[in-house]
C-alpha cells in the first residue's frame, strides 16, 4: 500500500514576525530538500500576521503553487519539525535558489496585475531604494540602525556615480523617507503609498491587503535596473525573484545564531567613495557576518548545506524514536545559549 501524500503546515502561532524574513524564509529552508527528493507536498502554512481568520492559511494564498497539489487524506508533518529534521542553511546560488523557489512557488496573477499596470517601469530604467525604519532604529539584534537622513547620504553618493537611471522606485515601512527622498533627489520619485508597519499593535489593513503590497513591493524592486537597501529580507528577496538583479545593502547583516542570514546576507555592500559616505558605512556594517573569519566557508558559491549534518543525522533518528520532546527542549535550550553569547558578545 503507497504512503499518502505529504501535508506541510504551521500553526498561527508558530509564525508571528516578518513576511518575507520569518514566513517566507522559514518555509525556504525545507525547499531544497524537497527539491531533492522530488516532493511535491500540499501545504498549509498558517500565520499570526499575514492568514486571515478563523483559519490563518497563508501558503497557499499569498503565493500560488506552481504545481496541483495532492488530494488528501494526507500524511502531516509540521514545517517546525520538518525544518529540524531536513532544514537547510541557504546560499549564494541565486540561478539555482530561484530555481528551487519556481519549483514549488509563484506570485498570484492578481499582485502581477497590479506590477505590470505601474506605468514607469515600461519606459525608463529604475533604481530600487528600499529603507526599513520603526523597530530597525532601535534594535542591534541582526543589524545595525540607518537614520533617513544618513540613508539619503548615500543614495545621493551613489546617484553621483550613476547616471542610468530614469526615476526612483522606493518602498518602505516609514513613509515620511518617501517625502524627504523627493525633496533631495533630482529624479521622479515612484512609490504605491504609505503602509502600515507589519508589527503594529492596532492594525487596521486586512492580512490580504498587506501580503499582496509587501509581495507587490518586492516584485517591482526585482523588476528595478538595481535595488539599494539598509537591510531587510523584503527587497533581498528581489534577489530570488531576479537573480540578476544588481542590489546592494548599506548595513551589517548578523549572524542568526551561528549562520549568515539568508537572502540578506549575501547582499554585497553599496559601493561608495565620498568620504562621509564611507565614514557612514564603516558604522552601519560593524559586526557584519563577513567580518568573521570562522564563516569564510559561506563567502564561497553553494545553494544549501545541511546544519551540523552529524547532529542533524541524529536528530532524525531520534525523532523516529519518539523522542521528539526532549529534543525540541534540548534545540530550543542551546539556541537560548548562542543568542545569549552572541549578546553579550556584541555588548563587549
Amino acid at each position: 500500500m503507497s504512503r499518502l501524500p505529504l501535508c506541510i503546515f504551521s500553526e498561527a502561532k508558530d509564525l508571528q514576525d516578518g513576511l518575507f524574513g520569518n514566513v517566507f524564509y522559514h518555509t525556504y529552508q525545507i525547499l531544497p530538500y524537497l527539491y531533492d527528493s522530488k516532493i511535491l507536498p500540499a501545504w498549509e502554512i498558517r500565520a499570526s500576521q499575514y492568514g486571515s481568520a478563523p483559519d490563518f492559511v497563508t501558503i497557499p494564498g499569498s503565493l500560488d503553487l506552481a504545481y496541483t497539489p495532492p488530494q488528501g487524506p494526507y500524511r502531516k508533518i509540521s514545517l517546525s519539525e520538518l525544518r529540524r529534521q531536513q532544514g537547510k542553511i541557504l546560499g549564494n546560488d541565486w540561478s539555482k535558489l530561484n530555481r528551487i523557489w519556481n519549483t514549488y512557488f509563484k506570485i498570484p496573477p492578481r499582485v502581477l496585475d497590479r506590477a505590470d499596470a505601474v506605468e514607469a517601469f515600461r519606459a525608463g530604467r529604475a533604481l530600487g531604494v528600499h529603507y526599513r525604519g520603526n523597530d530597525k532604529l532601535t534594535t542591534l539584534d541582526d543589524s545595525n540602525p540607518v537614520t533617513q537622513e544618513t540613508y539619503l547620504t548615500l543614495v545621493r553618493d551613489f546617484l553621483a556615480q550613476r547616471s542610468d537611471f530614469d526615476f526612483i522606485f522606493a518602498a518602505t515601512d516609514e513613509f515620511s523617507f518617501v517625502q524627504k527622498l523627493r525633496s533631495s533627489i533630482n529624479l521622479p520619485v515612484v512609490n504605491l503609498g504609505e503602509v502600515e508597519f507589519h508589527k503594529a499593535k492596532l492594525q487596521t489593513i486586512p492580512p490580504s491587503e498587506k501580503t499582496d503590497r509587501a509581495i507587490l513591493d518586492c516584485v517591482l524592486l526585482s523588476r528595478c535596473h538595481c535595488v539599494i537597501e539598509t537591510s531587510s529580507a523584503l527587497p533581498s528577496f528581489a534577489k530570488v525573484f531576479n537573480p540578476d538583479l544588481e542590489i546592494y545593502r548599506c548595513a551589517a547583516s548578523k549572524l542568526f545564531a551561528d549562520v549568515p542570514y539568508f537572502p540578506v546576507a549575501y547582499i554585497p555592500p553599496l559601493p561608495v567613495k565620498n568620504p562621509e559616505s564611507l565614514a557612514i558605512l564603516r558604522a552601519s556594517m560593524e559586526g557584519d557576518w563577513t567580518y568573521d573569519t570562522r564563516m569564510d566557508k559561506y563567502k564561497r558559491p553553494f545553494t544549501a548545506r545541511r546544519r551540523k549534518p552529524l547532529r542533524q543525522a541524529a536528530l532524525i533518528v531520534a525523532y523516529s524514536l519518539g523522542a521528539r520532546t526532549v529534543i525540541e527542549t534540548l534545540v530550543d535550550a542551546s539556541n537560548r545559549r548562542i543568542r545569549a553569547k552572541l549578546s553579550q558578545s556584541t555588548q563587549g
